[in-house]
């Protein structure tokens, strides 16, 4: 180990104390493989106090001796976690930033991003090292034509063989023609009529009634007033006002389980679910292959009773505690919804032989071909249409998604979560796996609602009686706005 003169903590890395009193260095970034799901490091006692001192001002000579000579301490200079002062890492800006040699993420949009010696960010170290080892290769969800083709063949039980959750965006809109008519799937196609969904998309499904005439369409409200009131409470509990996919769920798996559809086929693209298949890979499969045939029946339970729980995650600073938050607050806000679900998952649990639907995707990152095929496909197909003034191809049913952009980006470089801005990850491993071009990429990068406080924002915040001035708007929401920031 090296003698530091001036230690001090890399940026990004800051002491935090669990609700359980202990306390933890915790990593608000993606590290480099393979440390990128080592985010989190429990502290031996006392060290807390301690690491909090590494400022750079203080010389190593003037620490405490106990600390500075620990077996800990000299781990967490050997790993690049205590450095030098010179040595620390100046924050990004709009207009100075470090960008991916493959990709087009960057450490301005998600600080604490580090990259490897060919300038190649942790993502796409994390996408290669997947692919070649093998533990991950994608979603685990995944379907084939020809499983498809085989559940179908051999269901007798259901006027359908797949259940379809539809918003009239580009990837439900493709998935819907996939199943319905180049595999010529029995499809029922649900849709929750969400208040923020854009009247492009609605037009779109309405559109693909007479298009696909053999679809049956099922379509689903909330009162406004319990939207509202979910909406305003999800905006301070968790600081985002989103309610989706997670109602769409709990709205139609019971009438899945009636109808007796043995698939339940999502509109989500691999890249989607990049940093639960790719990034925590390991932590999901210990760093093993996988052994035998996945177990969907499980896996689809086990997701189901994660939207339905409450509780709190065990680890408060874990990549996916946000997106637990995020479930447990929608159904404390929306219980009444979730009582079908929660019986079927009782019967389930009770009744192991008892068929339920399963839940599966395409594997997208093939079957597209790039987002631009998608979109020229469905033009053609389905009569689809972009929204108006909208060029970018992520995300185009709903009217809020800026805004969601935006809260993500000032809760995460503010340290107040260690979930990532999901689209410029979306698009980052978008180009890393062919689906669109770099300079497309940047393109649509630019279009998002990172850099500009987003025009849909203060209509929402009106909407849901908050306060755009921060004044009367407790909680997380005055984090997600921008009011706050160390």
């Amino acid at each position: 180990m090296q003698a530091l003169q001036y230690p001090a903590l890399q940026h990004r890395w800051q002491v935090r104390d669990a609700d359980s009193g202990d306390s933890c260095l915790v990593y608000y970034g993606l590290r480099n493989p393979p440390n990128h799901t080592r985010n989190i490091i429990e502290l031996p006692t006392g060290f807390d106090d301690f690491l909090k001192k590494l400022d750079g001002s203080r010389q190593a000579s003037d620490l405490p001796a106990g600390f500075s000579g620990h077996g800990f301490y000299r781990n967490l200079v050997d790993e690049g976690v205590i450095v030098e002062a010179n040595q620390v890492r100046t924050p990004a800006t709009r207009g100075h930033f470090r960008e991916c040699s493959r990709c087009i993420t960057n450490d301005y949009l998600l600080p604490g991003l580090e990259f490897d010696g060919n300038g190649m960010c942790a993502f796409c170290q994390c996408y290669e090292q997947a692919e070649k080892t093998g533990i991950s290769a994608g979603p685990r969800e995944h379907a084939t034509d020809d499983e498809l083709l085989e559940i179908a063949a051999r269901n007798t039980d259901s006027r359908f063989d797949a259940m379809v959750l539809c918003t009239g965006g580009k990837d439900s809109t493709f998935l819907l023609w996939y199943l319905a008519e180049k595999l010529k799937l029995r499809v029922l196609a649900a849709s929750w009529n969400m208040p923020y969904t854009n009247e492009t998309c609605r037009n779109n499904m309405r559109r693909a009634l007479k298009v696909l005439p053999d679809v049956e369409f099922v379509e689903r409200t909330l009162p406004w007033n319990m939207v509202r009131s979910a909406m305003q409470s999800q905006f301070k509990g968790v600081g985002l006002p989103c309610l989706c996919p997670m109602v769409a769920h709990a709205l139609f798996y019971p009438l899945a389980v009636q109808e007796k559809i043995p698939l339940i086929m999502q509109g989500v693209e691999e890249v989607q679910l990049a940093v639960m298949s790719y990034v925590m890979s390991e932590l999901k499969s210990g760093g093993l292959k996988e052994q035998g045939p996945p177990d969907y029946r499980r896996n689809t339970l086990n997701f189901l009773h994660m939207i339905d729980s409450t509780a709190k995650p065990r680890q408060p600073f874990a990549l996916n505690a946000d997106m637990l938050n995020y479930t447990a607050s929608i159904k404390k806000n929306l219980a009444s919804v979730y009582s079908g679900l929660e019986q079927i998952l009782d019967q389930a649990e009770k009744n192991p032989d008892m068929p339920i639907p399963v839940l599966r995707r395409l594997q997208t990152n093939t079957s597209y071909g790039s987002w631009a095929d998608v979109v020229d496909l469905i033009k053609k197909e389905m009569e689809w249409q972009m929204p108006p003034g909208q060029k970018g191809l992520l995300h185009t049913s709903c009217r809020i998604e800026k805004v969601k952009d935006y809260c993500q980006l000032n809760r995460f470089q503010a340290m107040r979560s260690t979930s990532f801005p999901q689209s410029v990850v979306e698009l980052g491993a978008g180009v890393y796996f062919g689906l669109i071009s770099r300079q497309n990429a940047a393109e649509e990068l630019e279009e998002l609602g990172y850099y500009d406080r987003p025009q849909g924002l203060d209509p929402l915040l009106e909407d849901l009686g908050i306060r755009p001035d921060h004044s009367g708007n407790p909680g997380e929401a005055a984090w997600s706005l921008g009011f706050c920031k160390d």
